[in-house]
């Protein structure tokens, strides 16, 4: 089996968008989620789905994230930075509402990876050696691109609209 990561950003509370994401993606070794979350205060069913993984769900919190969203997931919200070491790559994931200060951090670090949301548009860039990755909004995308993920493979780097189409392919 291929080394792989689901990535995904601002659910709000979209449990349609998870399920569809979990499709996609088929066996991966974890779930990283890039913030905004739930639709805060409101049982959509999308904690539920979450708490069920059967791989690590690792969250950085978003604008959109608040304590009292703790009570519903199991698996820790309240963090701004995840710092992942996978595939022998750094990979630092943020929500990226601060995108400025993340920058300077991940260049500083030498990370391989950056991980953010926050603008639901999708994207993935290099700057020197590392990448820049926005799988783009689960739900609420904005710009002319539909609602997207991320699948990250040891060398390769793919956004992915919840249809199954590919929007944007890398390697790493």
């Amino acid at each position: 089996m291929s080394r792989r990561l689901g990535v995904i950003a601002d659910t709000h509370g979209h449990a349609d968008a998870w399920e569809k994401a979990l499709n996609i993606w088929g066996d991966v070794e974890a779930i990283l989620h890039a913030g905004d979350v739930l639709k805060s205060g409101v049982d959509t069913g999308l904690a539920d789905m979450m708490n069920a993984s059967s791989v690590p769900v690792l969250i950085a919190k978003g604008n959109g994230d608040f304590s009292r969203d703790q009570e519903w997931l199991k698996w820790p919200i309240l963090s701004p930075y995840v710092t992942i070491w996978w595939a022998g790559k750094l990979i630092l994931l943020n929500h990226g509402s601060h995108f400025s200060q993340l920058r300077h951090l991940a260049l500083n670090a030498k990370a391989d990876l950056v991980i953010s949301g926050h603008t639901h548009v999708g994207s993935l860039v290099r700057e020197g050696k590392t990448w820049f990755l926005n799988p783009g909004g689960a739900s609420l995308p904005r710009g002319r691109d539909p609602a997207s993920i991320a699948l990250i493979e040891e060398h390769d780097i793919r956004i992915i609209t919840l249809d199954g189409v590919l929007l944007h392919h890398e390697q790493w």
